[in-house]
């Protein structure tokens, strides 16, 4: 006999891994019915200073702005 999953049930299961990620340093960007989405970014203060000394203000700190959005993980959990 197949057991099906009802909603809540999914939900509930779906949010206890949720949960394991959330202690780890992700954040929960959005709730769907689907799916829960997570979002965190790895990017450091010492990794923006670095960038900064090495690549300086005469690069206008393009070179931090893409470190920053270049450095963000996506991840989705499906109920």
């Amino acid at each position: 006999m197949i057991q099906t999953l009802t909603e809540e049930q999914a939900r509930e299961k779906a949010l206890q891994d949720v949960k394991l990620y959330m202690a780890a340093g992700w954040d929960v960007k959005e709730e769907t019915p689907q799916c829960f989405l997570l979002q965190r970014n790895k990017a450091s203060r010492m990794g923006h200073f670095l960038i900064f000394l090495f690549f300086g203000w005469w690069l206008l700190l393009i070179p931090n702005i893409l470190y920053h959005y270049l450095s963000r993980e996506k991840k989705k959990i499906l109920k």
